[in-house]
């Protein structure tokens, strides 16, 4: 039977999940959703989900990410994965054409006085993958390593930087966290901007976020100094038995670097995780974050599962 393709809708979220389950038992992605997860992302305006389908069977997705328009460019993320049983057949090359297709699509609409960039992750090691990329057009840029942290034991928390107060993430905040984020985000190699409505689907509203147990850091005029948020996914993300709490983003204004703010913060994480009765904490790691993170995270008790290398494809603005 020939296979069709098709945009993917919150009706699909069963399907997704489990064709999601599937391939990372065969390999880990990072990107692996339960039902509930993978209906809420479907359902934001501003990501868009493509299916291949073998009679009515789901075998490969795409997921197209575009980032907030910048002066710079704008910035697309791409995933997407084949069933395991269905690899070297072509379909990963033909979905991968189509989402480029479409992500070109949502660019020269919304921003087609800028230059664009398309960017995806492969698996270290997987050959196919990276010549799936690399055939596209796409080139290495850099590679982030999978960390995880077993909680068995307490965590000491370090003394809080001096003139800072911590609490938890207050989503009557959102805005101005989301505005913090993007600066202390602002000196990475592959930053993107986060928009509005993206912002709060994914880290206010999403049923995943751990609100309680984030913390964000501020200093005497209440201004933000950094944060560790929280979040908890159907299917640990470490590849564990879990209870496993995710941690999507550590930051640090620049300002407040290199006072052991990042450090204070993610134990301080840690130890409510554990309070709460997680057994791991994971988190992904750009090996070139400017900040030392890597080095943070070590010392805090995470070590290395996997490394995603990652590729990007720029288009420049075309005279």
């Amino acid at each position: 039977m020939a296979l069709t393709t098709r945009d993917l809708a919150p009706a699909d979220a069963a399907a997704l999940a489990g064709l999601m389950r599937r391939i990372d038992a065969d390999h880990p992605t990072g990107f692996c959703l339960g039902e509930p997860e993978a209906r809420e992302l479907m359902s934001g305006a501003e990501s868009r989900f493509e299916g291949a389908f073998d009679g009515e069977h789901l075998v490969a997705f795409t997921a197209v990410m575009p980032g907030s328009p910048q002066s710079t460019g704008q910035r697309f993320i791409l995933f997407g994965d084949v069933d395991p049983p269905r690899l070297r057949e072509g379909i990963g090359t033909l979905m991968l054409s189509r989402a480029l297709e479409a992500a070109r699509a949502v660019h020269r609409q919304v921003a087609p006085d800028l230059s664009a960039t398309y960017a995806a992750t492969a698996l270290a090691g997987r050959a196919d993958q990276a010549g799936l990329l690399t055939s596209a057009g796409f080139v290495p840029t850099g590679h982030s390593v999978m960390m995880v942290a077993d909680l068995a034991r307490p965590v000491a928390v370090p003394e809080a930087p001096r003139g800072l107060v911590a609490s938890s993430f207050d989503p009557a905040a959102a805005e101005e966290l989301r505005l913090a984020h993007n600066t202390a985000f602002g000196d990475h190699p592959d930053r993107t901007p986060m928009g509005p409505d993206f912002w709060e689907l994914f880290m206010v509203r999403a049923a995943h976020n751990r609100h309680h147990l984030a913390a964000v850091a501020r200093d005497g005029a209440g201004r933000v100094a950094g944060y560790v948020f929280a979040h908890e996914y159907t299917v640990p993300q470490s590849g564990g038995s879990g209870p496993e709490l995710h941690v999507p983003y550590v930051g640090t204004l620049p300002h407040h670097r290199r006072r052991g703010v990042a450090t204070w913060l993610l134990t301080r994480v840690l130890g409510l995780a554990r309070e709460a009765g997680y057994a791991t904490a994971s988190l992904s790691v750009d090996t070139a974050n400017p900040t030392g993170a890597l080095g943070v995270y070590e010392r805090a008790g995470f070590r290395h599962l996997y490394q995603q290398d990652s590729y990007e494809l720029a288009e420049p603005l075309l005279p």
